[in-house]
């Protein structure tokens, strides 16, 4: 059943933080019963967005048996950022998420990123998969409407004039030209709330991430671990054939959910929760 965006959470979710030696990460999460644990999750939201994207989803992947973490990076919404650019370099995220990953004292952890959320998970495999110093700390990788590259044209556009946009305009002011609307709701009032309190550096990074990914599609593929590229349909950002191409180069399912947008775990928790878990128990 499709669902909305809001800032009130699902009963079985909480607001919670992540300790690291990287700083605290804010985040929501939810438990299955202690008896039917089957692993961990931890989930990246994607430009623009929050963990908040996530909440309508970890009910039901908790009723799958999974501990579902979904965290503000740095810099996003309610985690800190920096000012500084150097804050958010592929190498400065990719520890980040590492961090994070062990502050989960788990031995089993899925890593879900959505879009942009995305292009940093998939850093942080190929980055780990070439040292060899470094175990592979996750079980898999799920890429949900996140792309094989750059966004399609008219996307990219817009993140190119948000790039150019916030050094010199008041955020509020991008805000309302960015949505102009005069509609107001609960909904509304959480994009604006995290657009204003997201750090413009980590805004700007992202956006040339988007733009310029440091990691290819054939730096993934040479990965060894279990994949699944995920994408609810329409989506402006990557057509239904680019998901499907992707998934074909990387030897990963596609699971495309109808009416899922660019936001599945938005519109169509449940259908999301399901193809997660079906992929999950199947690589295990």
């Amino acid at each position: 059943m499709s669902q909305l965006l809001t800032a009130a959470l699902p009963p079985d979710v909480t607001r919670s933080q992540v300790d690291t030696p990287r700083g605290c990460f804010a985040t929501l999460e939810s438990d299955p019963s202690p008896a039917g644990k089957r692993g961990d999750v931890l989930l990246l939201p994607g430009l623009t967005g929050s963990k908040e994207d996530f909440a309508p989803l970890l009910p039901f992947l908790a009723r799958h048996g999974y501990h579902a973490v979904a965290v503000d990076g740095r810099g996003q919404y309610e985690t800190e950022g920096s000012s500084d650019p150097a804050a958010y370099t592929p190498s400065e995220l990719v520890a980040d998420l590492l961090a994070l990953t062990q502050a989960l004292r788990s031995d089993s952890v899925h890593l879900v990123g959505h879009s942009y959320g995305g292009f940093v998970a998939r850093q942080a495999v190929v980055q780990t998969s070439a040292d060899p110093e470094v175990a592979q700390p996750w079980s898999s990788l799920t890429l949900l409407n996140s792309g094989p590259a750059t966004p399609a044209s008219s996307q990219s556009q817009r993140i190119q004039l948000l790039i150019e946009a916030l050094p010199t305009m008041p955020k509020d002011v991008i805000w309302e030209f960015m949505t102009q609307k005069s509609t107001t709701g609960d909904a509304v009032d959480l994009m604006r709330d995290r657009w204003l309190r997201t750090c413009t550096e980590q805004l700007i990074s992202a956006g040339r991430w988007m733009l310029n990914p440091p990691s290819t599609l054939a730096d993934l593929e040479r990965c060894d671990l279990p994949k699944l590229v995920l994408a609810g349909s329409p989506d402006e950002a990557w057509p239904v054939a680019e998901f499907e191409e992707m998934a074909a180069r990387l030897e990963a399912p596609c699971v495309i959910i109808r009416h899922g947008g660019h936001s599945p775990s938005v519109h169509e928790p449940a259908s999301t929760a399901d193809a997660l878990a079906r992929f999950w128990k199947h690589s295990e």
